[in-house]
């Protein structure tokens, strides 16, 4: 799954998460279009594949599933809403130092540390390579066998984690230091399964191999134990269909006006359009719209670029 939930943050008075409403495709494409092109992210590496085409597809096929309720709040607020490299990585920031890495994590080797705000940090080549802001969910930041953390505090024993009180969070007693995923964030609320607390909706308890099924345009899939409806119709798409599984969108009528095309072809470079084959519908993406110059093709596939 992309868009790990490690990046969690709280979102009070969030509703639970029980639809998702899938963005346009010119969305995830504007979104890939600075995560593959653009350079000195504040990101982890290999938090989404490197060429635009990949990215596109991964992000896309990810968002219009019921695991979409658990997306990365990073690239849901920043990738999503960013409309320039200068933008996300101001985004990504989360009010961090563009400089805090500065003599650190030379040679590649990472190097984790919590700046003077609180916020657990890694950087890589004096760079920096993730930001979670311990501070906006009620954490502080430790640093504990080389590794940043945002915990609750001090535990006394460590041992499996657990749902808290209050149901909004996952907790686990980790060398001293209570680590939390704060569920809330996402609307969710923290559920007991056999694989042990997780993140889930507040809906009908279901088992994936019995409860994904359409109605209508809505594709309703199970995530963690419990249902998660999809408006696949919001989106222009279907449900299910086409060899697609059962209650799940069919990625099908993405607006374009050239007919079909094979989707394995490789993407190409057109002056500075990007053109690319989306499950057998031609799509062409200009670099510019999103503030880059050029379209390439590398070892990374075809993307945009300055």
């Amino acid at each position: 799954m992309l868009g790990s939930s490690a990046d969690a943050a709280p979102d009070a008075g969030a509703a639970p998460a029980s639809q998702v409403t899938p963005p346009a495709l010119d969305d995830v494409e504007h979104m890939c279009a600075l995560l593959t092109g653009c350079d000195k992210l504040p990101l982890p590496a290999g938090l989404v594949p490197r060429d635009f085409v990949g990215c596109s597809k991964a992000l896309y096929e990810e968002l219009t599933s019921p695991s979409a309720v658990t997306f990365s709040l990073t690239l849901k607020e920043c990738g999503l809403r960013s409309s320039s490299c200068g933008e996300l990585r101001t985004c990504a920031l989360r009010g961090a130092k563009p400089d805090v890495c500065a003599g650190r994590g030379k040679g590649g080797t990472p190097v984790d540390m919590c700046d003077a705000d609180g916020r657990a940090i890694t950087c890589i080549n004096e760079r920096i390579a993730g930001v979670r802001d311990c501070p906006r969910g009620g954490e502080q930041c430790a640093v504990r066998d080389g590794k940043a953390q945002c915990t609750l505090g001090s535990c006394e024993k460590d041992g499996p984690a657990t749902c808290s009180a209050s149901g909004t969070r996952i907790l686990e007693c980790k060398k001293g230091k209570l680590v939390s995923l704060d569920c809330a964030a996402f609307g969710l609320r923290c559920a007991n399964s056999a694989n042990g607390p997780q993140c889930a909706s507040q809906t009908t308890a279901c088992s994936k191999e019995k409860s994904s099924r359409c109605e209508g345009g809505t594709a309703i899939g199970c995530f963690h134990g419990h249902e998660v409806r999809v408006d696949c119709g919001s989106a222009g798409l279907a449900c299910a269909g086409g060899g697609t599984p059962v209650g799940s969108c069919q990625t099908v009528n993405l607006g374009s006006k050239g007919g079909s095309c094979d989707p394995n072809a490789p993407a190409k470079c057109d002056g500075a359009t990007l053109k690319w084959c989306a499950w057998g519908q031609p799509r062409s993406y200009l670099c510019k719209s999103m503030g880059l110059s050029r379209c390439v093709s590398d070892a990374n596939g075809a993307r945009c670029t300055n």
